[in-house]
């Protein structure tokens, strides 16, 4: 590999996927599609202080990135793993708005914008930029430099949930007209109701408050518990003060009102 790769820390495996990016920009050198692949970075390699450099992603390579914006996405992804199960350990770059977690790809995987959850989005069918690049003044960086994986069966199931939910029109319904759609768009717009919803504020019912959307997602939108449970850990991020979902008793209370939503009339 490249002297300049490896001061870079790129994964040898990148090097035939890579693409030199304009200066403190996101746009290719030179004009630019999937499947004319990428020109290894030979750009970036000559003078890496002026150029950006990405790497191609799937489907035109074997990666797609989990992209984790800011602090919101971060809680979202913690909700997500009390729920489905821990990440395993895999190549992570530090982004300037927050974390890419690099993956296998796998047959099915989509692109998503705030599907998975809000301010967490599945990038494919593209690429994205590497360490070294700079984007106004803010640096990527490598922050956990190991092999990259497969990524678990929970988070390929639900990145593959995607295509009917990517850019839907957002159209006035009541939950009563649900009832004929597709499951997945079912779930897409739960969550978005969910989203709208006050959050439940500790001294000022948020018992009912936690009530009311656990009845939301059972009795009106007829989620199964695993997906209302990834909603809740989303909406949980918003309460006052947040459930602690690492404390078994007060993670007990919590789920537990999903069983209680469903007796609830209120």
């Amino acid at each position: 590999m490249p002297k300049g790769l490896q001061e870079m820390k790129f994964r040898s495996e990148f090097e035939p996927y890579l693409l030199t990016i304009q200066h403190d920009s996101k746009k290719p050198l030179t004009k630019w599609s999937p499947q004319s692949g990428g020109d290894g970075g030979r750009n970036w390699l000559r003078r890496p202080d002026h150029f950006n450099i990405a790497v191609i992603l799937a489907p035109y390579s074997p990666y797609f990135v989990l992209d984790i914006d800011g602090e919101k996405g971060y809680k979202n992804l913690q909700g997500l793993q009390i729920v489905y199960g821990k990440l395993p350990r895999t190549f992570v770059v530090k982004s300037p708005s927050g974390w890419h977690y690099y993956f296998r790809y796998q047959q099915g995987v989509k692109r998503s914008i705030g599907w998975l959850a809000p301010s967490i989005d599945i990038i494919c069918h593209g690429y994205t930029l590497l360490p070294g690049s700079v984007i106004d003044g803010k640096r990527y960086e490598v922050l956990d430099d190991v092999s990259i994986v497969s990524a678990p069966n929970w988070l390929i199931r639900l990145a593959s949930n995607t295509s009917r939910q990517i850019d839907m029109p957002a159209k006035k319904k009541t939950a009563a007209q649900y009832d004929g759609e597709d499951y997945e768009h079912r779930v897409w717009r739960a969550r978005k109701y969910v989203e709208k919803m006050a959050p439940a504020v500790q001294g000022q019912g948020g018992h009912t408050q936690l009530l009311c959307v656990c009845h939301a997602l059972r009795k009106k939108f007829d989620l199964d518990i695993p997906d209302c449970r990834s909603i809740l850990c989303e909406y949980n991020t918003r309460c006052v003060p947040p459930w602690r979902l690492d404390v078994p008793r007060e993670r007990y209370d919590f789920f537990r009102k999903l069983s209680e939503a469903e007796k609830w009339h209120g």
